[in-house]
């Protein structure tokens, strides 16, 4: 995070308490990750190569409306608005606005990854939290289990998946049911039996077998923004924009094999390939990683 490399810790996006049962502790929520790096675009005008500003205006009158006559509004019928205040939405509070109760223990493994949306780095927020934190972290740890609970923020309810990373939790926010599509539209093509023949089934094996290794995020390089950043510099120094390689053509199904064979000629000697991490191994973390919890967990390991 830009954060962390400048040597500090994000900033909290939520405070507040977690809870299980009747033990409760001051915790915060950090951001596990970052966009700060990536290449971002400013609206402008073409003709000046100025910024463009925003402004909102009244669809019915044309005129701008200031800020301080900006409002929320929610449209109970066509073209029938009622207005909300931030006030009333502040009343609007359930318990869980400030609390992340513990619901239930889980087994990991059910929870489907196409339910986890963003995550978040949970710890202690003050000394007196640490021991209630970490008893809580490590009766979860030693029975190797996630817990499910929900927070508010932004003014929206979250499941929240936590899990034990570290010295602290990992707190994965997930989707609602209502939010993950049924994949059966997308796979209705697709043949129920896929079974393939065998000599392709054997050549496909020996690839994978090839290419096995261990989970290591640091070993691949996001092509695109490399390419975003090649563009800029070139457009910067006046040159042309680097000219775009031509997209692959599918393989046809008569020449599978084939492709297959040279593809495994290709790759490294057997000798060369890496295993994959045994089960239940620790993943790979890059060698710079502070989480978010750094200064925290040293105070609870003391």
């Amino acid at each position: 995070m830009q954060a962390q490399e400048n040597g500090m810790a994000p900033r909290s996006v939520w405070k507040g308490y977690l809870k299980l049962s009747l033990v409760n502790c001051a915790v915060a929520l950090y951001p596990a990750v970052t966009e700060a790096r990536a290449v971002h675009f400013h609206r402008i005008n073409r003709k000046t190569g100025n910024r463009l500003r925003i402004h909102l205006f009244d669809e019915e009158t044309g005129q701008e409306v200031e800020k301080e006559d900006q409002a929320k509004g929610y449209e109970v019928a066509k073209g029938e608005m009622v207005e909300v205040t931030e006030e009333e939405l502040e009343d609007v509070r359930i318990e869980a606005t400030h609390v992340m109760e513990i619901n239930r223990f889980v087994d990991r493994s059910e929870v489907d990854p196409l339910y986890f949306d963003r995550p978040y780095f949970l710890a202690p927020d003050d000394k007196p939290s640490q021991e209630a934190f970490l008893v809580i972290r490590e009766a979860m740890s030693r029975r190797k289990l996630a817990a499910l609970s929900t927070v508010v923020m932004h003014q929206r309810e979250h499941i929240v998946l936590l899990e034990p990373r570290d010295a602290g939790l990992m707190a994965t926010v997930l989707r609602w049911p209502y939010e993950v599509r049924n994949d059966d539209d997308a796979f209705a093509d697709l043949p129920k039996d896929s079974a393939v023949a065998k000599d392709l089934a054997e050549v496909a094996d020996a690839l994978v077998e090839r290419k096995m290794g261990h989970f290591d995020p640091a070993a691949f390089r996001d092509r695109y923004e490399e390419a975003l950043r090649s563009l800029l510099e070139a457009k910067k120094a006046g040159h042309k924009a680097p000219a775009a390689p031509n997209a692959p053509a599918p393989t046809k199904p008569a020449g599978i094999l084939e492709a297959l064979r040279m593809s495994l000629q290709q790759e490294d000697k057997p000798s060369a390939r890496r295993r994959p991490a045994p089960s239940g191994s620790k993943p790979a973390t890059p060698a710079k990683r502070r989480s978010a919890a750094a200064p925290r967990r040293a105070a609870a390991r003391r």
